[in-house]
């Protein structure tokens, strides 16, 4: 009874920051496909289960953010102003004992700005308190190379990689009490997520709306637990787009694979469900195209059940990060810098 008190309770559970709930309702067709998938006793020879062997951690900095000793200073090389905050450079220079801290040149503009002397004056004597720390401590920080400057002065950028989630969160703590915009990054490691496969583990919650769940348990085909998000090249036989109309040729490709495996991959040992196939064009036909199949003479047409486990296959994708199973955030794309207006003559 225990799984069942566990696991028999759980229901569709609202998305943090949205108003959809997770897993959403499968369409219509898509449900019809589940039970063409099962009636095809598909789950004896494939899994619906991501495998994730870790999770590490990491620190990104997105935003060099505004504390009170965030100065407008030239950038490297001598290039327009940007901000700089020195708190900022104190705690990247604090969680990065192999970075190197460049001094700040006071710009001849500015030397008669007794505000930012004195901040300039304090942060290099936080700077030598800083090296001071270090030599006690038995670190033997580097005199040249990399900066904490030049890893301010590109962002977003990570600042750890694939580190325990101890010390990602004092990064990102580090770095927000300095003023600036961190994020707890995360890393899913495991062989069907190197594979392309998936992007996190399987949950309990990915299972809400399947009864029984075929969740399969041996791999004589591939796992199909993100069937729909996974990118051509990551399929038993790699293919690619040949159009923008992806969603088409996605359907498509999965049609062909139904009818004949072999045309696709050679040495599969998938049974063909030629079946959900009429060879002669039916006078009341479900929407769509006749399929034409490579190394076959004349068109086949999908039945509805052929379409259906189609559908079926195209919601299967666990990219919805939960709570025990978060995804990956990508990193945010630094826009592009406007191009300067020309110089007048």
């Amino acid at each position: 009874m225990a799984p069942q008190l566990q696991l028999g309770a759980l229901a569709p559970g609202p998305l943090p920051n949205s108003t959809e709930v997770y897993p959403p309702t499968r369409p219509g067709l898509a449900a019809q496909g589940a039970e063409v998938y099962r009636s095809l006793g598909c789950a004896q020879c494939h899994t619906r289960a991501v495998r994730q062997t870790q999770a590490l951690y990491g620190a990104r900095l997105n935003e060099v953010g505004n504390s009170p000793n965030t100065l407008l200073l030239p950038g490297l090389g001598g290039s327009d102003p940007k901000p700089v905050n020195l708190d900022l450079l104190l705690a990247l220079a604090t969680i990065r004992p192999d970075l190197t801290i460049a001094p700040l040149p006071l710009p001849p503009a500015l030397v008669g700005d007794t505000n930012i002397v004195a901040r300039l004056k304090q942060f290099a004597d936080n700077v030598a308190l800083l090296k001071r720390n270090d030599t006690k401590v038995g670190i033997n920080r580097p005199t040249s190379g990399p900066s904490v400057n030049d890893l301010a002065g590109k962002l977003p950028a990570a600042v750890f990689e694939r580190v325990s989630i101890e010390a990602g969160e004092r990064a990102v703590k580090y770095l927000s009490d300095a003023g600036a915009k961190a994020e707890l990054t995360f890393y899913n490691l495991g062989p069907d997520i190197e594979r392309g496969w998936g992007a996190r583990r399987t949950v309990a919650q990915d299972y809400v709306n399947d009864s029984p769940v075929l969740l399969g348990s041996v791999r004589v085909g591939p796992d199909l637990a993100s069937l729909a998000t996974r990118a051509p090249e990551k399929f038993a036989a790699p293919w690619k787009f040949a159009s923008t109309n992806t969603a088409a040729e996605f359907e498509r490709h999965l049609l062909v694979h139904l009818y004949n495996p072999r045309v696709l991959a050679k040495d599969s040992t998938c049974p063909s469900a030629g079946y959900l196939f009429n060879k002669q064009k039916p006078e009341i036909r479900a929407a769509g195209e006749p399929l034409t199949v490579p190394g076959t003479d004349a068109p086949v047409f999908p039945k509805h059940e052929a379409r259906a486990l189609v559908a079926y296959l195209l919601t299967q994708r666990v990219d919805t990060g939960v709570a025990e199973a978060p995804v990956p955030s990508a990193p945010k794309a630094v826009p592009a810098a406007a191009p300067k207006a020309p110089m007048k003559p």
